[in-house]
């Protein structure tokens, strides 16, 4: 079992200055459990949605992940996101294009620690029945992401370690200006590396379906409306790591 951790808040770490919401890098979960949807977006959708100072990669594999983090140093919590894949100054990696969170203090420490783009949401991902696993997310009383999958009894084929931990998380993260609403206070690209600490199993599985519904809350089915939505997904159960990133821009 791994246990909250106990540490003196430092003074102007974060906010509220005397009793910060979240403790400094790095966060540690275990028996994590995750499913992960490979996609592919439409031509030309992809660069609406990046940062300018991400280049889209037209053929590369986009992903849909939604994860039960029953023991972190920050307590439990249930996360999802949507990732694109894309390129800094030719060096390969994934924009954080939403994150979803049910906890407040992951949302908050996500936010401003690295800059992740996290939106409150009720997030379920069930257990493994008939090798069926089923996620879905709500927020504000539509689902607006389904995503159900068959798992098989082989492995994915990939070094998901060697790939995750190679591959960079990029986020924009901006901070409203307090007087000037035509500017953010400070705009910055960062970049953080994923540890995979241990994998306790890793399998390939077959996507039965992936169903976005429009929301004006959310913006995922923009995105996901026309993309390829078949080629394939994984099943997940391992401890993580996420250390301090890097400041890029």
């Amino acid at each position: 079992m791994i246990k909250l951790v106990e540490y003196k808040r430092p003074i102007d770490y974060s906010m509220p200055r005397q009793c910060g919401m979240f403790p400094p890098p790095p966060i540690m979960y275990r028996n994590t459990r995750a499913i992960a949807v490979v996609f592919q977006c439409a031509p030309g959708v992809k660069e609406k949605c990046l940062p300018p100072e991400l280049e889209s990669t037209e053929n590369g594999l986009d992903i849909i992940a939604i994860l039960e983090y029953p023991e972190t140093t920050i307590g439990p919590y249930n996360e999802s996101l949507i990732l694109l894949n894309c390129m800094y100054k030719g060096n390969p990696g994934l924009f954080v294009y939403n994150i979803y969170v049910d906890d407040d203090v992951a949302l908050t420490a996500g936010r401003e620690i690295w800059g992740f783009p996290k939106k409150m949401c009720e997030i379920n991902l069930t257990p493994i029945e008939d090798n069926k696993v089923r996620g879905f997310l709500t927020r504000k009383g539509i689902t607006f992401l389904e995503v159900d999958i068959e798992i098989k009894n082989v492995p994915p084929g990939l070094d998901l370690k060697g790939m995750f931990e190679s591959m960079p998380y990029y986020n924009l993260k901006i901070i409203p200006d307090v007087e000037n609403n035509s500017k953010p206070a400070f705009r910055q690209l960062t970049e953080t590396y994923i540890k995979i600490e241990k994998i306790n199993k890793s399998l390939a599985a077959k996507i039965i379906y992936v169903k976005s519904k429009y929301s004006s809350y959310d913006i995922c089915h923009e995105i996901l409306k026309d993309a390829d939505k078949t080629l394939g997904a994984i099943y997940l159960e391992g401890d993580l790591i996420l250390p301090n990133g890097h400041i890029l821009v």
